[in-house]
Protein backbone atom coordinates (compact mmCIF):
# COMPACT_ATOMS: atom_id res chain seq x y z
CA UNK A 1 0.00 0.00 0.00
CA UNK A 2 1.16 3.09 -1.21
CA UNK A 3 2.49 5.92 2.21
CA UNK A 4 -0.01 8.51 2.67
CA UNK A 5 1.06 11.77 1.80
CA UNK A 6 0.36 14.79 3.86
CA UNK A 7 -0.21 18.65 3.70
CA UNK A 8 -0.18 20.98 6.54
CA UNK A 9 -3.15 23.54 6.59
CA UNK A 10 -4.72 26.03 8.77
CA UNK A 11 -7.83 25.45 10.75
CA UNK A 12 -9.23 28.43 12.22
CA UNK A 13 -5.74 29.50 12.83
CA UNK A 14 -4.02 26.40 14.32
CA UNK A 15 -1.58 24.52 11.90
CA UNK A 16 -2.35 20.75 11.23
CA UNK A 17 -1.12 17.52 8.91
CA UNK A 18 -3.87 16.34 7.10
CA UNK A 19 -4.07 13.84 4.13
CA UNK A 20 -3.36 14.91 0.70
CA UNK A 21 -5.86 14.58 -1.64
CA UNK A 22 -8.89 14.89 0.52
CA UNK A 23 -11.87 16.97 0.47
CA UNK A 24 -12.02 19.30 3.86
CA UNK A 25 -14.75 17.29 5.63
CA UNK A 26 -12.58 14.24 4.56
CA UNK A 27 -9.37 15.35 5.65
CA UNK A 28 -10.66 17.21 9.15
CA UNK A 29 -12.88 13.31 10.07
CA UNK A 30 -9.15 11.67 9.22
CA UNK A 31 -7.39 14.00 11.57
CA UNK A 32 -9.97 12.96 14.74
CA UNK A 33 -11.83 16.01 14.34
CA UNK A 34 -15.66 15.01 15.62
CA UNK A 35 -17.57 17.07 13.38
CA UNK A 36 -21.18 16.34 12.71
CA UNK A 37 -23.03 19.74 12.60
CA UNK A 38 -23.15 21.49 9.69
CA UNK A 39 -22.25 18.06 7.70
CA UNK A 40 -25.17 16.56 5.65
CA UNK A 41 -25.30 15.00 2.19
CA UNK A 42 -21.68 14.89 1.25
CA UNK A 43 -22.28 15.51 -1.89
CA UNK A 44 -22.19 18.94 -2.89
CA UNK A 45 -26.26 19.35 -2.63
CA UNK A 46 -27.79 20.08 1.05
CA UNK A 47 -25.15 23.25 1.77
CA UNK A 48 -25.15 22.56 4.95
CA UNK A 49 -21.14 22.42 5.19
CA UNK A 50 -20.30 26.12 4.02
CA UNK A 51 -16.58 27.03 4.39
CA UNK A 52 -14.31 30.34 3.91
CA UNK A 53 -10.73 29.71 3.29
CA UNK A 54 -8.00 31.60 2.15
CA UNK A 55 -5.27 29.56 -0.89
CA UNK A 56 -1.40 29.98 -0.56
CA UNK A 57 0.02 33.38 -1.42
CA UNK A 58 -4.01 34.71 -2.31
CA UNK A 59 -4.98 38.53 -0.96
CA UNK A 60 -8.82 37.41 -1.28
CA UNK A 61 -10.75 34.98 1.19
CA UNK A 62 -12.92 32.26 -1.17
CA UNK A 63 -16.12 30.35 -0.02
CA UNK A 64 -16.86 26.54 -0.74
CA UNK A 65 -18.77 23.70 0.71
CA UNK A 66 -15.84 20.96 3.09
CA UNK A 67 -16.95 18.28 0.92
CA UNK A 68 -16.24 19.71 -2.36
CA UNK A 69 -13.07 21.60 -1.19
CA UNK A 70 -9.78 19.78 -1.90
CA UNK A 71 -7.32 20.57 0.72
CA UNK A 72 -3.94 22.20 -0.33
CA UNK A 73 -0.51 22.87 1.40
CA UNK A 74 -0.97 26.23 3.45
CA UNK A 75 -5.03 26.22 2.96
CA UNK A 76 -6.39 28.54 5.98
CA UNK A 77 -9.92 27.34 6.30
CA UNK A 78 -12.72 28.28 8.60
CA UNK A 79 -16.03 25.52 8.95
CA UNK A 80 -18.68 28.41 8.68
CA UNK A 81 -21.15 28.00 11.37
CA UNK A 82 -25.00 28.50 10.62
CA UNK A 83 -25.95 31.80 9.26
CA UNK A 84 -29.29 33.15 10.89
CA UNK A 85 -31.85 34.96 8.61
CA UNK A 86 -34.94 36.45 8.88
CA UNK A 87 -38.08 33.91 7.48
CA UNK A 88 -41.19 36.20 7.35
CA UNK A 89 -43.98 33.27 8.75
CA UNK A 90 -46.79 32.98 5.66
CA UNK A 91 -49.50 30.68 4.71
CA UNK A 92 -49.18 30.66 1.16
CA UNK A 93 -52.28 28.58 0.64
CA UNK A 94 -54.33 30.82 2.04
CA UNK A 95 -52.55 33.75 -0.35
CA UNK A 96 -55.05 34.68 -3.40
CA UNK A 97 -51.98 35.91 -5.34
CA UNK A 98 -48.87 35.57 -3.03
CA UNK A 99 -46.41 37.39 -5.82
CA UNK A 100 -47.94 40.23 -4.66
CA UNK A 101 -47.45 40.33 -1.19
CA UNK A 102 -43.28 40.22 -1.85
CA UNK A 103 -42.81 43.59 -0.85
CA UNK A 104 -44.78 43.48 2.19
CA UNK A 105 -43.20 39.88 3.32
CA UNK A 106 -39.64 40.59 2.70
CA UNK A 107 -39.34 44.50 1.81
CA UNK A 108 -35.79 44.51 2.46
CA UNK A 109 -35.01 42.88 -0.70
CA UNK A 110 -36.16 46.55 -1.86
CA UNK A 111 -32.80 47.98 0.03
CA UNK A 112 -30.32 45.81 -2.19
CA UNK A 113 -27.63 48.06 -3.98
CA UNK A 114 -26.00 45.53 -6.04
CA UNK A 115 -22.92 45.48 -4.41
CA UNK A 116 -22.51 41.83 -5.35
CA UNK A 117 -20.95 40.27 -2.32
CA UNK A 118 -23.48 37.57 -2.59
CA UNK A 119 -22.24 36.57 -5.86
CA UNK A 120 -18.96 36.10 -4.61
CA UNK A 121 -19.35 34.55 -2.11
CA UNK A 122 -21.96 31.85 -3.55
CA UNK A 123 -20.02 28.17 -4.26
CA UNK A 124 -23.01 27.24 -6.54
CA UNK A 125 -21.45 30.30 -8.98
CA UNK A 126 -25.10 32.08 -9.32
CA UNK A 127 -25.24 35.56 -9.99
CA UNK A 128 -27.18 36.58 -7.11
CA UNK A 129 -27.20 39.87 -6.95
CA UNK A 130 -28.74 39.65 -10.76
CA UNK A 131 -31.17 37.38 -9.27
CA UNK A 132 -32.17 40.31 -6.89
CA UNK A 133 -32.25 43.05 -9.26
CA UNK A 134 -34.75 40.75 -11.21
CA UNK A 135 -37.01 40.30 -8.90
CA UNK A 136 -37.39 44.07 -7.91
CA UNK A 137 -38.22 44.63 -11.32
CA UNK A 138 -40.65 42.05 -11.18
CA UNK A 139 -38.55 39.52 -13.29
CA UNK A 140 -39.64 36.47 -11.62
CA UNK A 141 -39.33 33.66 -13.86
CA UNK A 142 -35.73 34.97 -14.43
CA UNK A 143 -34.75 35.25 -11.43
CA UNK A 144 -36.52 31.27 -10.37
CA UNK A 145 -34.40 30.07 -13.37
CA UNK A 146 -31.19 30.98 -12.13
CA UNK A 147 -32.02 30.14 -8.43
CA UNK A 148 -32.46 26.76 -9.54
CA UNK A 149 -29.13 25.43 -8.54
CA UNK A 150 -29.39 27.02 -5.16
CA UNK A 151 -28.73 24.82 -2.13
CA UNK A 152 -29.98 27.54 0.66
CA UNK A 153 -26.73 27.27 2.39
CA UNK A 154 -26.62 30.90 3.21
CA UNK A 155 -23.63 31.99 2.39
CA UNK A 156 -25.18 35.04 0.41
CA UNK A 157 -26.91 35.82 3.25
CA UNK A 158 -23.37 35.99 5.55
CA UNK A 159 -21.80 38.61 3.47
CA UNK A 160 -24.92 40.79 2.68
CA UNK A 161 -24.95 44.59 4.44
CA UNK A 162 -27.89 45.04 4.21
CA UNK A 163 -29.00 41.43 6.45
CA UNK A 164 -30.79 40.41 3.07
CA UNK A 165 -31.49 36.89 2.54
CA UNK A 166 -31.50 36.28 -1.55
CA UNK A 167 -31.88 32.47 -0.26
CA UNK A 168 -35.18 32.51 1.80
CA UNK A 169 -36.70 35.37 -0.46
CA UNK A 170 -36.36 33.46 -3.44
CA UNK A 171 -37.77 30.59 -2.01
CA UNK A 172 -40.81 32.31 -1.36
CA UNK A 173 -40.93 33.86 -4.79
CA UNK A 174 -40.53 30.27 -6.41
CA UNK A 175 -43.29 28.92 -4.18
CA UNK A 176 -45.55 32.22 -4.89
CA UNK A 177 -45.58 31.62 -8.62
CA UNK A 178 -45.52 27.93 -8.73
CA UNK A 179 -49.13 28.84 -6.31
CA UNK A 180 -49.98 30.66 -9.62
CA UNK A 181 -49.54 28.09 -11.99
CA UNK A 182 -51.96 25.22 -12.91
CA UNK A 183 -51.42 21.99 -12.15
CA UNK A 184 -50.41 19.52 -14.88
CA UNK A 185 -53.67 17.73 -16.01
CA UNK A 186 -51.86 14.28 -15.05
CA UNK A 187 -51.22 15.90 -11.58
CA UNK A 188 -54.79 17.25 -11.09
CA UNK A 189 -55.90 13.41 -11.80
CA UNK A 190 -53.57 11.67 -9.71
CA UNK A 191 -54.52 14.46 -6.57
CA UNK A 192 -58.06 13.37 -7.27
CA UNK A 193 -57.49 10.08 -7.31
CA UNK A 194 -55.55 10.36 -3.86
CA UNK A 195 -58.76 12.40 -2.19
CA UNK A 196 -61.13 9.74 -3.65
CA UNK A 197 -59.28 7.26 -1.43
CA UNK A 198 -58.98 5.31 -5.03
CA UNK A 199 -55.80 3.05 -3.91
CA UNK A 200 -56.89 2.83 0.24
CA UNK A 201 -57.89 -1.19 -0.45
CA UNK A 202 -54.61 -1.73 -2.15
CA UNK A 203 -52.57 0.40 -0.11
CA UNK A 204 -53.59 -1.86 2.56
CA UNK A 205 -53.51 -4.94 0.73
CA UNK A 206 -49.35 -4.21 0.04
CA UNK A 207 -48.97 -3.61 3.76
CA UNK A 208 -49.72 -7.19 4.68
CA UNK A 209 -47.42 -8.49 1.83
CA UNK A 210 -44.15 -10.39 3.19
CA UNK A 211 -41.15 -9.87 1.09
CA UNK A 212 -41.88 -12.29 -1.38
CA UNK A 213 -45.12 -11.67 -2.17
CA UNK A 214 -44.23 -7.59 -2.26
CA UNK A 215 -41.59 -8.88 -5.31
CA UNK A 216 -43.84 -10.15 -7.42
CA UNK A 217 -46.49 -8.08 -6.94
CA UNK A 218 -44.12 -5.10 -8.55
CA UNK A 219 -42.82 -7.73 -10.82
CA UNK A 220 -46.41 -7.91 -12.28
CA UNK A 221 -46.76 -4.13 -11.92
CA UNK A 222 -43.65 -3.51 -13.92
CA UNK A 223 -44.41 -5.53 -16.93
CA UNK A 224 -48.25 -4.53 -17.10
CA UNK A 225 -46.95 -1.28 -17.63
CA UNK A 226 -44.05 -2.20 -20.17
Amino acid sequence: MPEKKYVSIFLEGRKIKVPEGYTVIEALWDTGHDIKRGVGCLSGLCGACAIAYLEPGGKRVKFGLGCQTIVKEGMNITVMPFFPSRTAHYKISQMEKPIEKLKEIYPELYMCQSCGFCSVACPEWINVSKVMSFLKDGEYEKATEMMLDCILCGLCASRCPRGIAPQIISLFVQRAIEKERPLPENLKKRLAELEDLKYEELWAEILKMDENRLKEFCENERKERV
